[in-house]
């Protein structure tokens, strides 16, 4: 139960960093990363609820990608909260590069509104930095617990 509900909270907290840096990037104007609205406006092609909607997505993916790291860290075992860090940076780095794209290329190529096709390159690398800092936030949470499955 003691793996879950931190596992729970840390995909939360990290979930909620990642957002804040794209908005961060998205108020000093270095480029547009509004992901939120993007993919709440991916299906259904309108503002309404639009949010709530890429909240909903936003937060329950990143729920479900902490458990996925968990396992993984699991796995490695890494001896250390800053270790766990790391490791949780690296499964980042990787998940980032998986996720980056194929979000990028779906919005860009697939969005029912032509504001969300003009996103550029610098999108998919802010995306994966944003994805190696959650892994980081992530890793650094989840390795107080120092989990071992193995």
């Amino acid at each position: 139960m003691k793996y879950i509900l931190i596992t729970l909270l840390a995909g939360i907290a990290a979930t909620t960093i990642r957002i804040l840096f794209l908005e961060f990037l998205s108020k000093i104007r270095q480029t547009h990363v509004d992901m939120i609205k993007a993919i709440g406006t991916l299906y259904h092609g309108s503002y309404y609820h639009a949010l709530l909607r890429g909240f909903t997505a936003h937060y329950a993916f990143g729920i479900a990608s902490a458990f996925i790291y968990l396992l993984l860290l699991g796995v490695f075992q890494p001896l250390t909260i800053y270790g766990s860090a790391l490791y949780g940076g690296l499964i980042g780095f990787f998940h980032g590069c998986v996720v980056s794209f194929t979000l990028t290329v779906i919005v860009d190529e697939d969005h029912p509104l032509p504001q969300f096709r003009k996103y550029g390159y610098e999108v998919v690398v802010y995306y994966w930095v944003a994805q190696i800092l959650y892994g980081l936030v992530l890793g650094a949470i989840i390795g107080t617990m120092q989990p071992k499955f193995f």
